[in-house]
C-alpha cells in the first residue's frame, strides 16, 4: 500500500506541474478561436448589410420603374393589349432582370402581358395582386413556380393610382436564376455562402446552388432565419446547414421593411482549419511530454510496485487453491520480509489443509465403519423383537400390556436409530459424491398418492386430516422410487410433527410443461422468516421456543434437498408463523432410456411396511 502511495504521489507531482501549463495554453487557444469567430461574424454582418442594402435598392428601383410604366399606360388609354405588349418588349430589351410584365385592371384581370397565356385571367385571388387591390401600393411577392414553365419566379406588383383611384396594377416577374446580378461582388473566401429568404420562410437564392426544387426550399422550424424574418439579427456558431449538413459560422439579417431576410455563412472548417491544426500540434506535443514524464515516473515506481504486484498475483493463486506457489521476492528488497512471511503463511496453510484432508478421510472411514458395526447388532435386535412379538405371554392382562409396551418401545427406538444411521451414511456418501440414484420411468402421481395414503391411519390417530389432490391422473417421469419414498415421507413426517390435533395436511401435484410440482402444506406452527434459508442446512433446527415435544437430528430436510437435487429438481419452502408451512418439490419432466415403465408395486417394498411402522421410523 505504501509503494502504491509513492507511485500515485509521483504521478500527481507530474500532473501538478503540467496541468497549469496545459490550462494556460488551452485558454490561449480558446481566445484565438473566439477572435477568429468574432472576426468572421463581423465580416459576415458587413456583407449581410451590403446584401440587404443592394436588394432593397433594387426593389425600390423596380417599383419606380413599374410606376413609370403604369403611368405611361394610363396616359395612353387608346392602347390595346398588342400596343402594351410591344411596349413591354421594348422595356425588356434594356432590363436584363425583368423579362416579363403584365398589366391588370383595377379588379385584377390581366389586360396585357408578355405571356399570351395569362391574358384575360383573373388574378384577384393571387396574394400580391390582392394586397394591391386592398390598398397597398407596393408589394414584393414570395418565390413560387411559374404558371408558364417550370422556372421559379419572384413577382413584384405596383398599383397605379390617379387621385387615389386604382387604375391598374403592373406586375413584373424576376426569374430566380437571374437574381444573382443584383448582389454585390462575390464574397471572397472558401466555403462562404449567402442568400435570401422570403416572408414564407422559403429559400429564394443561395449562391452556387440554383437548382434546388421548390418543395425543398422550406427553412427548418429551428432555423435562425425564422428569427431574422421577425426582425432579429442572429449570429450563430456551429450551426448545421439544412442543405449540405456542414458546420457553419454565420449571420441571419432582416431586410428592412420588405419582410425578407438574408444570410451569410462560412464553413467553420475553413475559418478554424488553421487553428485546429495548431491545436492538434499542441495536443501531440503535450501527449509526448506526458508520456515521457509518466514513463520516467513508472520506471522509478515499478521498482517498488513490482514486488507488490507479484505478492497480489501469488495471493490470487492461493485463493484459487494453489498452496505450492511462492512469491520469489528477493530478501534484499524493500518487501523481502513481507514476501518471506507470506511464503511461511502459505506453507502453514498447506500443512493445515493436509491435516484437514486426513481428518476428513478418517471421519468418513469412521462413519462408514461405525454405521456398518451399528447396523449389524441393530438388525439382530430388531429380528429378536419381531420374534418376541409373535410369542404369547400366558400371564395376566396387566403384565401382557406392559410386555407389549416395552416391546413396542424397543422396536420404535431401534427403527429410529436405524433411520439415523442410514441418514448419516447417505450424508457421508453425498459429501464424497458417492450417492447414486437409479431412475426408472414411473407414474409419479401413483407413487406420491400411495405414500401419502400409507400415513393416513397414523395421522387419524393424531386427529390430523390428510388431503391428497392432483391436476393430472397420470404423469410418467424418470425418478428413483426408493429415494422418492424417503423424500415424501421425510416431508410428511416434518408436517405431522409441527401440526396440532385438528389440523390439516394437504398433498397436491401440479403438472407444468417442463416440471412436476409436489406441494406438502400444513397449517401448523410455521417457521420464522429468518430461519427459512437455514432449515435445509445439516443438523439445523428452529429455535427451542418454536419446537414441539418432538425432537430430531436435523438431517431430514438436508437429505431431502440433496435427494431432490440428485434428480435435477429443487425444493423450496414458504411459511408464516402461526399459519403453517408449504414445501414445494419440483422435478423435471424427462424420461430415461435405461429402463422402460416398471410396475410400481415391485418398487414400493417399504410402503407396505410404512403402513405398520411409519410411527416407529419417522415420528
Amino acid at each position: 500500500m505504501k509503494q502504491n502511495t509513492i507511485k500515485i504521489k509521483m504521478i500527481l507531482l507530474i500532473f501538478i506541474t503540467l496541468i497549469p501549463l496545459s490550462a494556460l495554453r488551452v485558454i490561449e487557444i480558446r481566445q484565438d478561436f473566439r477572435t477568429s469567430i468574432e472576426a468572421e461574424l463581423n465580416s459576415s454582418e458587413e456583407f449581410a448589410e451590403a446584401i440587404s442594402s443592394s436588394f432593397t435598392s433594387f426593389i425600390e428601383r423596380s417599383w419606380a420603374t413599374q410606376y413609370a410604366i403604369g403611368e405611361a399606360i394610363v396616359r395612353n388609354p387608346d392602347w390595346n393589349s398588342e400596343d402594351m405588349k410591344k411596349y413591354f418588349a421594348s422595356i425588356a430589351l434594356d432590363d436584363k432582370v425583368y423579362g416579363k410584365y403584365s398589366w391588370t385592371d383595377s379588379k385584377g384581370v390581366v389586360i396585357a402581358s408578355s405571356d399570351e397565356i395569362v391574358i384575360n385571367k383573373d388574378m384577384s385571388s393571387v396574394d400580391f395582386v390582392k394586397e394591391v387591390i386592398r390598398g397597398q401600393d407596393k408589394v414584393l411577392g414570395n418565390i413560387k413556380p411559374s404558371v408558364v414553365d417550370s422556372s421559379l419566379i419572384i413577382p413584384i406588383a405596383r398599383g397605379v393610382r390617379v387621385n387615389g383611384e386604382l387604375k391598374g396594377i403592373i406586375v413584373s416577374i424576376i426569374n430566380v436564376k437571374d437574381i444573382r446580378s443584383i448582389f454585390p461582388a462575390k464574397r471572397l473566401g472558401n466555403g462562404s455562402t449567402f442568400g435570401l429568404i422570403d416572408r414564407n420562410a422559403n429559400l429564394v437564392y443561395r449562391n452556387g446552388n440554383d437548382n434546388i426544387p421548390f418543395e425543398k426550399r422550406k427553412i427548418r422550424q429551428d432555423s435562425p432565419a425564422r428569427r431574422a424574418l421577425k426582425g432579429e439579427v442572429v449570429k450563430t456558431y456551429g450551426r448545421n446547414s439544412g442543405f449540405d449538413g456542414t458546420k457553419r459560422i454565420g449571420i441571419d439579417y432582416p431586410i428592412g421593411d420588405l419582410g425578407w431576410s438574408c444570410f451569410v455563412t462560412t464553413d467553420s472548417g475553413h475559418v478554424l482549419g488553421g487553428k485546429k491544426k495548431e491545436i492538434a500540434k499542441n495536443i501531440i506535443l503535450f501527449i509526448i511530454i506526458y508520456l515521457v514524464s509518466f514513463s520516467i515516473a513508472i520506471i522509478f515506481a515499478s521498482r517498488i510496485i513490482k514486488p507488490i504486484n507479484r505478492l497480489k498475483a501469488v495471493a490470487k493463486e492461493v485463493m484459487e487453491g494453489n498452496l505450492w506457489v511462492k512469491t520469489n521476492i528477493s530478501p534484499k528488497g524493500d518487501l523481502g520480509d513481507v514476501g518471506q512471511a507470506f511464503d511461511n503463511m502459505t506453507e502453514g496453510l498447506r500443512d493445515r489443509v493436509k491435516e484437514i484432508e486426513e481428518y476428513n478421510n478418517l471421519k468418513a472411514q469412521f462413519l462408514s465403519t461405525m454405521s456398518h458395526e451399528l447396523k449389524t447388532p441393530l438388525n439382530i435386535i430388531l429380528g429378536c423383537i419381531q420374534l418376541l412379538e409373535t410369542f404369547e405371554v400366558n400371564t395376566n392382562e396387566e403384565l401382557h400390556k406392559k410386555y407389549n409396551k416395552y416391546i413396542k418401545m424397543q422396536k420404535q427406538n431401534s427403527f429410529r436409530l436405524l433411520r439415523l444411521i442410514n441418514n448419516i451414511v447417505d450424508i457421508n456418501k453425498l459429501e464424497e459424491n458417492n450417492l447414486v440414484i437409479n431412475p426408472s420411468n414411473n407414474d409419479i402421481v401413483k407413487v406420491v398418492e400411495d405414500i401419502t395414503l400409507s400415513v393416513v391411519e397414523y395421522t387419524r390417530l393424531k386427529n390430523i386430516n390428510v388431503i391428497f389432490d392432483t391436476e393430472v391422473e397420470e404423469k410418467i417421469i424418470a425418478f428413483d422410487i426408493d429415494m422418492m419414498e424417503r423424500i415424501i415421507l421425510n416431508l410428511l413426517s416434518n408436517a405431522i410433527k409441527f401440526t396440532e390435533g385438528g389440523g390439516t395436511i394437504e398433498v397436491n401435484i401440479y403438472d407444468g410443461e417442463d416440471s412436476v410440482a409436489i406441494s406438502i402444506k400444513d397449517n401448523g406452527i410455521g417457521i420464522p422468516k429468518d430461519k427459512l434459508q437455514m432449515i435445509f442446512d445439516r443438523f439445523t433446527q428452529v429455535d427451542n421456543s418454536l419446537r414441539r415435544r418432538s425432537e430430531g437430528s436435523g438431517i431430514g430436510l438436508s437429505l431431502v434437498k440433496s435427494l431432490v437435487e440428485l434428480h435435477g429438481g429443487s425444493v423450496s419452502v414458504e411459511s408464516r408463523i402461526g399459519c403453517g408451512s408449504e414445501f414445494i418439490v419440483k422435478l423435471p419432466v424427462r424420461l430415461t432410456d435405461n429402463e422402460s415403465h416398471v410396475h410400481i408395486k415391485e418398487n414400493l417394498s417399504s410402503v407396505e411396511k410404512v403402513n405398520v411402522e411409519f410411527s416407529d421410523i419417522y415420528i
